[in-house]
């Protein structure tokens, strides 16, 4: 299957109202406590376009401190702005997550608008380290000011999830700096992405991707719009930080995966990869850190089953890095993934004129091309939904959702991204 450049695909924790969610709701009883202060120092409305003022008139600081607000009690960032907010209590570092911060995204169709942003931590108020932060968002085509985004294309990004649900970061996945005690973190700073692709204006994550989300917001509420950050664990609820431990540790590496097929779904068990000494249960939790190869395999975690998705013919390689955490403590290690080249006998030509349309689709899909032999449309999965000769499809049964058409054209093929509402 021939992809479109760039494409990246879902694989990180899903919305809110997804299963495998780990979106936290404002009113769960794992918040002791909220921020106590915030100064904010917003940038522009529109970088591109300083003439345009700063962003966050109208919307003070103040909105940041105690409990979320919803959409109009927030302070807004602009354009590469941030807040930095403390607490009355430090926060601490314990076992899973250690602090939420809140937005104001909102669903729109099937995805969301968000608005996204790093998140920085200090136990000094001088020194701030980052937390890495992940985005699979294509980044060819800017996305507009009202642009809708998936969730589960970013990760460790403050704004993945809609208004009154936090994201939750955990201080273990902080890099260790000599400069940064966990046990008592002083200064949260939330930092707007510029969502401008740009070379001149972008920001980049920790993978070195340009971040693209909604571009340009040239108003009062540009940027990132912050609500609040709970805390989940402070030195005053939590006093007494985890004892030392054994690490846990690689015990049986998980073996070259390889993909001989297409369409191909491979599911490994990750239970025993990993091992704890202190742990003789094995409460061992694991996580997706990255996917080195979002256009050619999806990767998603169900429990502790890895489920690899090949999304293309062509012959490639990926590196998922997973993260095994057990007791407050973790580690990382890698699943390698070859992928085979498959010959469907067809030649494959990305330089076709060819159109299809409309996109979003929501009854039917056209397909406007010469010499159409016949019409697959895919799921995510690589799943055939409908085979067709005509140039009209009728998708209203389909759920919604990201699919591929693959037209067929006497000796060429081409592939397009489709969204279904």
């Amino acid at each position: 299957m021939v992809m479109m450049p760039g494409l990246a695909l879902a694989q990180f924790a899903p919305a809110q109202d997804q299963p495998g969610t780990t979106a936290m709701h404002a009113d769960s009883s794992a918040f002791v406590a909220w921020a106590t202060d915030c100064v904010a120092e917003p940038g522009p409305m529109n970088i591109a376009n300083p003439s345009l003022g700063i962003a966050g008139a109208g919307y003070p600081a103040s909105n940041a401190i105690g409990v979320p607000g919803g959409t109009y009690g927030v302070t807004c960032l602009g354009d590469g702005g941030s807040a930095t907010l403390t607490f009355a209590s430090p926060i601490c570092n314990q076992p899973g997550p250690d602090f939420a911060v809140f937005e104001n995204g909102f669903k729109s169709g099937t995805q969301w608008f968000l608005e996204i942003a790093f998140v920085e931590v200090s136990s000094d108020g001088e020194n701030f380290f980052r937390f890495p932060a992940i985005t699979a968002v294509q980044y060819e085509t800017q996305l507009g000011g009202f642009a809708t985004m998936d969730p589960a294309q970013i990760h460790n990004f403050a704004g993945k999830y809609g208004a009154f649900y936090g994201t939750p970061f955990e201080l273990d996945e902080v890099p260790d700096n000599p400069l940064l005690d966990k046990n008592s973190i002083t200064h949260v700073r939330v930092v707007d992405v510029i969502g401008c692709i740009d070379p001149e204006y972008c920001t980049y994550d920790s993978q070195g991707h340009p971040v693209n989300d909604p571009w340009p917001t040239p108003f009062a509420s540009s940027g990132h719009d912050l609500d609040a950050v709970g805390v989940i664990h402070d030195v005053e609820h939590f006093p007494n930080p985890p004892a030392p431990n054994e690490p846990p540790y690689v015990a049986n590496p998980v073996e070259e995966v390889i993909f001989n097929e297409y369409p191909e779904t491979i599911e490994i068990n990750l239970d025993g990869v990993v091992s704890d000494p202190d742990d003789p249960d094995e409460n061992i939790s694991y996580r997706i850190s990255s996917n080195s190869n979002a256009q050619e395999l999806s990767a998603t975690l169900n429990d502790k089953v890895l489920v690899l998705t090949r999304l293309s013919m062509e012959e490639g390689s990926a590196t998922i890095v997973m993260r095994a955490t057990s007791n407050g403590q973790s580690v990382t290690f890698d699943v390698n993934v070859t992928m085979h080249f498959v010959d469907d006998g067809v030649e494959e030509n990305e330089d076709m004129t060819i159109s299809v349309y409309p996109n979003p689709a929501h009854d039917k899909l056209f397909v406007n091309a010469a010499n159409i032999q016949r019409i697959d449309l895919f799921s995510v999965a690589g799943q055939l939904m409908i085979s067709s000769t005509d140039n009209e499809i009728n998708v209203s049964e389909l759920e919604s959702g990201v699919y591929f058409v693959r037209v067929s054209c006497g000796a060429n093929v081409f592939t397009e991204r489709v969204i279904i509402k």
